[in-house]
């Protein structure tokens, strides 16, 4: 995927993922914590999507798209696939501490391997649920990370540290 930068004088774009994405919290701002992650998980339109829907789709959270949820669901150990309701309070905190932690690195090494700069050099934060890594063994538990084609795009998971 290819992304760009576009500028406007104030008050001319009314671009609705804009719009939407200014109204809400940074998840790397103070803003974005456990109370405000839990009411957006507790919300019953989002009950029945799996956790890819909810974390890429509409802007729920400005800026995380897909490739970087992989890794966010990787290190949390759940399943790109599961369902919100389905989730334990274990997996609740997994999943808002791995959000904001992987964010972060990911942001201090420059961005994610499997992307490059304006200059054409790789990021450097070590991707663990990728293209770079589909097909390997997962280093925590030795089986293989998944590639698979799931709404429109791919889904990188380990099958044993991440059951469905």
């Amino acid at each position: 995927m290819y992304g760009g930068l576009w500028c406007f004088p104030a008050g001319e774009l009314e671009n609705p993922y804009y719009m939407i994405a200014r109204e809400k919290p940074s998840p790397l701002s103070e803003e974005f914590d456990r109370a405000y992650f839990e009411m957006m998980l507790s919300a019953v339109e989002v009950q029945k999507l799996s956790t890819k829907a909810f974390l890429a789709a509409e802007q729920r959270i400005p800026g995380l798209g897909n490739g970087v949820l992989q890794d966010i669901l990787y290190c949390a150990r759940i399943h790109p696939k599961k369902k919100i309701r389905e989730f334990s309070s274990d997996e609740r905190e997994r999943l808002f501490e791995s959000l904001k932690t992987t964010l972060t690195e990911i942001t201090d090494y420059g961005g994610r391997d499997t992307e490059k700069d304006l200059f054409g050099r790789p990021g450097g934060y070590e991707t663990k649920a990728s293209k770079n890594t589909a097909g390997r063994p997962c280093p925590r538990c030795g089986s293989t990370i998944k590639k698979e084609t799931y709404m429109g795009g791919s889904i990188y998971y380990c099958e044993g540290c991440q059951p469905i």
